[in-house]
């Protein structure tokens, strides 16, 4: 694992917010586009300091439902969203992503699958 990608210690808000982005995206795509949504484990107090960040812009274009029993975010891209990752550069960077970032985040949110 490159230094860049190694487990984040602090949360960050922004980043959980871009994971939760890219993440969506790559599910779409790996799934070749049957798949259209993610579900993520976040504890309630993790959600609810991201959603208090003053940033929502990684966010845009998703529907964020939570379950808070479950600890499950779902995330539930629009049209415009999933048009904006349909081109070859957008669709390879969400998928590398996927592959280097999968577990990066995990003391904070992992996507299920």
């Amino acid at each position: 694992m490159s230094e860049s990608n190694k487990e984040l210690e602090v949360f960050s808000a922004i980043l959980i917010e871009q994971y939760i982005r890219l993440m969506t995206t790559a599910v779409y795509h790996r799934s070749e586009k049957q798949i259209i949504g993610a579900d993520f484990k976040i504890s309630p107090e993790n959600y609810t300091q991201m959603l208090q960040d003053a940033s929502q812009t990684s966010l845009l274009g998703l529907e964020l439902t939570y379950d808070e029993k479950q600890n499950i975010l779902h995330a539930t891209p629009d049209a415009e969203f999933l048009e904006e990752f349909e081109n070859n550069i957008m669709r390879d960077f969400a998928l590398k992503y996927y592959d280097e970032n999968m577990n990066r985040y995990k003391n904070y949110i992992l996507l299920q699958e």
